[in-house]
């Protein structure tokens, strides 16, 4: 009776530790793409579903430092913003809203030195949920 028990105990304790395993992986995957320059693109034009999963494999095998302005642009497309007082230029890579609020938001940002020619990159990710919980827990109190 007793070593029934151990059994089912032993048991369970598998199949809980098995279940664990297999809800990790499952989040912590996500679908990895080879940059795909068409794709890199794609969207609506607010949004770009493909390059969070393409934006590994651009920076692992596509040389971003030492191209200049034009060749970027060329690989990437125009970028979604530029900056007029450090010479940079970003790509949004994901951005979550809520109504006006940016939630959530990845960006590669892309720095030129003063021939315009790439020096630097980071993927910079800014996270304002906990922020806008309280802005909102705020405004619920006023009301």
């Amino acid at each position: 009776m007793l070593s029934k028990k151990l059994m089912l105990k032993s048991t369970a304790i598998k199949a809980f530790i098995f279940l664990a395993f297999v809800a990790v992986c499952l989040t912590a995957c996500r679908k990895k793409e080879k940059f795909d320059r068409y794709r890199w693109n794609g969207g609506d034009g607010l949004s770009f579903p493909y390059r969070d999963n393409m934006l590994e494999d651009l920076l692992a095998n596509h040389k971003l430092k030492g191209l200049t302005y034009k060749q970027v642009t060329q690989l990437l497309h125009p970028p979604d913003r530029n900056s007029f007082t450090d010479k940079s230029f970003e790509y949004e890579i994901i951005c979550k809203m809520n109504k006006l609020d940016t939630v959530y938001a990845k960006t590669l940002i892309l720095y030129l030195n003063k021939d315009s020619i790439v020096s630097d990159f980071k993927v910079v990710e800014k996270d304002n949920k906990e922020k806008l919980d309280k802005k909102f827990a705020e405004q619920n109190k006023k009301k």
